[in-house]
């Protein structure tokens, strides 16, 4: 049974919201089953000291972007995180993108508001094969005081973003009247721009960033995801480097205190070497992909060539579970 579509498609949010800290946290929680203290237990035989990434170590989450705490989130978008090959990969999605759950069918946005942000995680497993470990839902003032907490964020605007308005303006002008010319005033209608975000690179702050990154473009859903995608990767590539084990935890425990997560905190000091390896190893290992398809009465259809290439640009080796 479809269930009733509840909203329209705005746009989606980058997933640099949750960036390094969110990193950390997801291996935080399968770090211990993956590397554990008994090296007679650790099949991997690598010392938490000595990291070495494994293919087995590919974790995905979802995060979401809601106004308010209490509103079912309007964006949503995974991230990958590849130890093994130095990369971050931000998949933004569309809030209509159709997905299963429990017998139902519906909008990534529908799912969540009928059964809460697993079902969601659920529905995006059953479509494309891919994992979420775990998922980040903020509001507009969490997201606000987490990239405050985190400092300004570097975004390239690829051009000016200009807003046209139309307003009524006074304009003398001159008339004949009775063979003479005489000046009068009328009120005419005249179009105006105003640049909201003037092309080139700017530092943001989390009030300046939400509002850059929920902007109706109006130049289509490509172009949207484009932007959001290039931010995700620009705040990474350029921010994610030097930040201190200090700062990083505090971000960690913003998180899970000022967010809808199914995230928790139980040993922080093990998630090091995997942050570490990838600030050592990689000058910039965040990219985003857009995804593609078809849309049918409302709804998104991802493509089954893009779930194949989604699947390989996340580097998720298909098994009988995830083979569509």
């Amino acid at each position: 049974m479809a269930v009733k579509r509840k909203s329209n498609w705005y746009i989606y949010l980058i997933a640099l919201i949750a960036s390094f800290a969110v990193l950390g946290l997801f291996v935080s929680s399968i770090w211990n089953r993956l590397m554990p203290e008994d090296d007679e237990n650790n099949i991997y035989k690598v010392s938490k000291n000595d990291f070495r990434p494994s293919a087995e170590i590919n974790l995905t989450s979802l995060i979401m972007l809601s106004d308010m705490k209490a509103a079912t989130p309007k964006y949503y978008m995974l991230m990958n995180y590849q130890p093994r090959n130095e990369v971050i990969v931000f998949v933004p999605l569309r809030e209509n993108m159709k997905v299963n759950y429990g017998g139902n069918s519906g909008s990534l946005y529908e799912m969540y508001d009928n059964y809460g942000a697993s079902a969601v995680c659920r529905g995006i497993e059953d479509l494309t094969g891919i994992e979420i470990v775990h998922y980040v839902k903020f509001d507009r003032l969490s997201f606000i005081d987490f990239i405050n907490m985190a400092g300004e964020v570097y975004v390239n605007v690829p051009s000016d973003v200009v807003e046209k308005e139309v307003k009524n303006v006074l304009k003398k002008e001159m008339i004949d009247v009775d063979g003479e010319m005489q000046e009068v005033t009328r009120q005419v209608k005249e179009t105006i721009e105003n640049v909201i975000y003037k092309e080139g690179v700017h530092n943001m702050d989390g009030e300046t960033l939400y509002g850059y990154l929920t902007y109706d473009f109006g130049r289509g859903v490509d172009y949207t995801l484009a932007v959001q995608g290039s931010a995700a990767m620009n705040m990474i590539n350029k921010n994610f480097r030097g930040i201190s084990d200090t700062q990083t935890q505090s971000l960690a425990e913003a998180i899970i205190k000022t967010t809808e997560t199914d995230i928790v905190i139980k040993d922080y000091t093990t998630i090091q070497p995997v942050l570490n390896y990838t600030t050592a190893n990689s000058i910039s290992p965040c990219e985003y992909y857009i995804t593609y398809g078809d849309t049918e009465g409302g709804y998104f259809i991802l493509s089954e060539n893009c779930k194949k290439t989604l699947l390989d640009r996340l580097d998720i080796r298909k098994t009988d579970n995830n083979e569509k």
